[in-house]
């Protein structure tokens, strides 16, 4: 609650459920990854592997920061903002928890020539791991952004209830369908093509997302230094868990 870094690719789930919310991309829509390297506003992106055309989905199995800078490109300034602060980001979730942070979205007005190619891979936000956890949550909650709580209810000290909290919408973010395909590319992350094989679990499907982001200290990346995080929800189809892994300098 506390503490922010750059979410990484974790943060691709929100460009491209946007996108697909917007009707701008479907899951079958293809684009050229440039093999890897893609040059915009005079500077280099790569991936981490060589991509040539890849759909939608597959950006997302893949993980390729061309391919979500591309979905950002077509979006637009604006309404990745917009959706990015819709999903909680920059704000803080209202957990009943002292000391929670609202993390850095920065005003399109601030944005470089560059952010737009750079926020949809997570670069230039910074956000805390429960607002990650929630936004991941609402596309398992088929669109729906909720606030977290830690209390069911409360009882005296006989063990009467006087009082009782149920879920609480904070906004719906994409249609339930937008949703549903989200997460039916969040279900190829962790199958043998995707990122996180290993993150299979052999009764339940699991859909999820992998990320990498490099560790700032004094205001500037620390080299060899990063955030190594997968956040993913099961069953992926009817999910009852979401559970978030962030390791720092592994």
């Amino acid at each position: 609650l506390t503490d922010i870094s750059e979410p990484g690719s974790t943060f691709k789930i929100v460009v491209v459920s946007a996108a697909l919310n917007e009707g701008l991309v479907g899951l079958t829509d293809r684009f050229h990854c440039e093999n890897g390297a893609f040059i915009f506003a005079g500077r280099r992106l790569h991936d981490h592997h060589a991509y040539g055309i890849l759909s939608v989905e597959g950006i997302i199995t893949k993980s390729s920061n061309i391919g979500a800078a591309k979905i950002g490109i077509k979006m637009g300034d604006e309404m990745l903002h917009d959706y990015i602060r819709a999903f909680g980001f920059g704000s803080r979730t209202g957990i009943p928890l002292p000391g929670e942070v609202g993390g850095i979205v920065h005003k399109v007005s601030a944005w470089n020539k560059l952010s737009i190619s750079r926020i949809p891979m997570g670069h230039e936000v910074a956000s805390t791991p429960m607002q990650m956890v929630m936004a991941m949550s609402a596309i398992a909650n088929g669109g729906r952004l909720m606030r977290p709580m830690i209390v069911n209810r409360l009882e005296d000290a006989d063990g009467n209830v006087v009082a009782r909290y149920g879920p609480e919408l904070t906004r719906v973010v994409t249609s339930p369908q937008a949703a549903k395909d989200m997460v039916q590319a969040l279900k190829t992350v962790v199958t043998k093509d995707g990122t996180a094989p290993v993150a299979a679990l052999e009764h339940w499907t699991v859909a999820g997302k992998t990320g990498t982001a490099q560790k700032a200290e004094n205001g500037h990346y620390a080299p060899g230094k990063y955030f190594s995080s997968f956040i993913g929800f099961f069953p992926a189809d009817d999910p009852e868990v979401c559970i978030s892994v962030v390791l720092d300098e592994p």
